[in-house]
């Protein structure tokens, strides 16, 4: 397979990872298999999931664990594929960010094993590392093809135009502004929050690559304020919350939108060849 798309399928994968983790923890499947961890609460010797409810919490840990082969297999490939040393280090910072990652998913099962428990702290930290290890895919993923492809600032507009299309249906599922925040809300929320931060990143990383230094820190502030929104989505709040979260989407809003439209400005200008870091 093409590093780029092993990169692309990784970076995705690890999304869903993340959502599915957001299905198990608002379901209130993340105590179940007996809060046991790694095994569960069926058959042969607690390997299998008894119930429904077991099965979300077991198939979200057989959908990470299969992220972390890929998050392995993806680093190896790059390391030994000689790709660009952005890519490399990105792929590197990932994969030894994953094994604090297990360990705070362990935390999260194992309630009377830890000090820490089943609590929004652990949940906040669990989401937030994952965040954190997807956008270092996403940037690797990013990197990848600007390294083998001429950047061009229409590509930066459609990114750019994605993540606009996104705000509206984030500002509408603002978590119990105007619908419970329940599994399919969440579920949503997260999808459309997963794909405009990598949208996002493709405004920002791509237009470092075009010298367009405004719209690339720009869409970097944009980006960041939407991750952080879907941070504090985690945690238990009142008016307040939403009232921050609905302040942070309109800023990350009037970013992106100033970048669409100074990226409209210079669409006439060329492209840049790829860029190589070694």
């Amino acid at each position: 397979m093409d590093i780029r798309r092993l990169l692309l399928v990784t970076a995705i994968t690890t999304a869903i990872t993340a959502l599915i983790g957001v299905i198990t923890a608002t379901s209130g499947a993340g105590l179940t298999c007996e809060a046991r961890w790694p095994l569960c609460d069926g058959a042969v010797f607690g390997l299998f999931p008894a119930n429904f409810m077991s099965f979300i919490e077991w198939f979200h840990r057989l959908v990470a664990m299969v992220t972390g082969f890929l998050i392995i297999g993806s680093t190896v490939a790059v390391w030994r594929g000689g790709e660009s040393r952005r890519v490399r280090f990105a792929m590197l910072a990932a994969i030894l960010l994953t094994p604090l990652q297990i360990v705070f998913g362990a935390f999260t099962v194992l309630v009377n094993e830890f000090v820490f428990g089943y609590s929004v702290l652990v949940l906040t930290l669990h989401f937030g590392l994952a965040s954190l290890i997807l956008g270092l895919l996403v940037a690797a993923t990013v990197w990848a093809y600007a390294d083998t492809s001429p950047v061009s600032v229409i590509g930066i507009q459609r990114a750019g135009t994605i993540a606009l299309i996104g705000f509206p249906i984030m500002l509408v599922l603002t978590p119990r502004l105007f619908f419970t925040f329940g599994e399919i809300a969440q579920f949503v929320y997260y999808g459309v929050g997963f794909a405009m931060f990598s949208a996002l990143a493709v405004v920002a990383l791509w237009g470092r690559e075009t010298e367009l230094r405004g719209i690339s820190v720009a869409g970097a502030v944009a980006a960041a304020l939407v991750i952080s929104g879907l941070i504090i989505a985690r945690q238990a709040f009142g008016n307040s919350g939403q009232l921050l979260i609905v302040g942070i989407s309109l800023a990350a809003f009037a970013l992106t939108l100033a970048s669409v439209w100074r990226v409209r400005t210079v669409g006439g200008m060329p492209t840049n060849s790829p860029l190589s870091s070694d």
